[in-house]
């Protein structure tokens, strides 16, 4: 009898743990994936995915953490702290200049400049009277060269003629309100705040500088980047992440008007109309169009210009790095 009740209860015991095995497989460790980024736009895909459920679908349980550095994202990727990532161009660039070869590169997903500009307090009306003034703006971003370069085109040495000062990227609109510095420079959605301001004048956008005016992207264009070691670890399950992510992409793209009732007031504090706006101007790049984009004729050459201009000029990255040896997409499902 005893031996027929311990057999019973083994089953069950055997049953109820095989049950719970099953239904956990979904959220499993490998299956999670931390996604990294701040409220710009440009991460609106992975918001998608993860509303719309694109990828539960392809199996990921995604998780987004909010990061509003740039290079802050890329140490969390590059520690393992997180999977993957969109981040500004310059901070990936002075990773690699470095030596971390801890991500990838593994696309460009959007262009879409005219979305950050220097902006003046009352009082400031021209390049000329910003010397002597601090500027703030979070260092190694976009903005950081944008900055330079149109301090450099007005005739003012960022080094010398005026004072630069390192900011959190969600900082700077309150701290150029309180009036502790003269001018800032930041992107959506920040920027419309500092235009909001009583007084505060646009001395330049990001469409004012050479490398607009040459290549036609922002200073610092989106990039994508995913850790190393997750993606060797698993070549097929990183192409299925990619796969439900540029699938995310294409639905924003046809469905911009959804796409931003889903986001607004629970990822990016925006008006809605403004961000509806904004968002038309965005070219989305999708899986296709990397084959054009992550070459020599595309955003190659910008990256080529923009390193030259971060060591030879701004002497702010040790040296020339061969970015096209961190590139990988074999991971992308052409």
């Amino acid at each position: 009898m005893k031996t027929r009740l311990f057999r019973i209860t083994s089953v069950c015991f055997f049953i109820i743990f095989l049950f719970f095995s099953i239904s956990c497989t979904d959220k499993s460790p490998s299956n999670q994936v931390i996604v990294v980024g701040s409220q710009w736009y440009g991460h609106i895909p992975v918001w998608i995915g993860i509303e719309k459920g694109i990828f539960k679908k392809y199996g990921f349980d995604v998780k987004w953490q909010f990061i509003g550095k740039s290079m802050d994202r890329l140490n969390a990727i590059s520690s393992g702290e997180a999977h993957f990532a969109s981040l500004g161009e310059i901070a990936m660039l002075s990773a690699m200049a470095q030596g971390n070869t801890r991500f990838y590169w593994v696309g460009n997903q959007d262009i879409a400049p005219g979305f950050e500009g220097l902006v003046a307090k009352e009082g400031i009306t021209s390049f000329e009277q910003l010397k002597g003034k601090k500027i703030g703006f979070p260092f190694g971003a976009s903005v950081d060269i944008t900055c330079r370069l149109l301090l450099k085109q007005h005739g003012l040495d960022p080094k010398k003629d005026v004072r630069l000062v390192n900011l959190e990227v969600g900082d700077v609109p309150s701290v150029f309100q309180t009036g502790r510095i003269d001018a800032a420079i930041i992107w959506e959605p920040g920027f419309s705040q500092l235009v909001s301001i009583d007084g505060a004048t646009v001395l330049g956008m990001d469409t004012d500088t050479e490398v607009y005016k040459k290549f036609g992207t922002m200073t610092g264009p989106d990039v994508l980047i995913i850790n190393k070691a997750w993606s060797d670890e698993d070549r097929l399950r990183a192409k299925r992440f990619m796969k439900a992510y540029f699938e995310s992409l294409k639905w924003v793209d046809y469905n911009s008007e959804e796409a931003v009732k889903l986001i607004q007031g629970k990822y990016i504090n925006q008006d809605l109309s403004l961000i509806q706006k904004n968002i038309e101007k965005f070219i989305w790049h999708d899986i296709e169009d990397q084959r054009r984009i992550m070459t020599d004729n595309g955003i190659f050459g910008q990256a080529d210009y923009i390193v030259r201009i971060l060591h030879e000029d701004m002497k702010v990255i040790p040296n020339k790095p061969d970015f096209r040896k961190w590139v990988n997409l074999d991971i992308l499902s052409f």
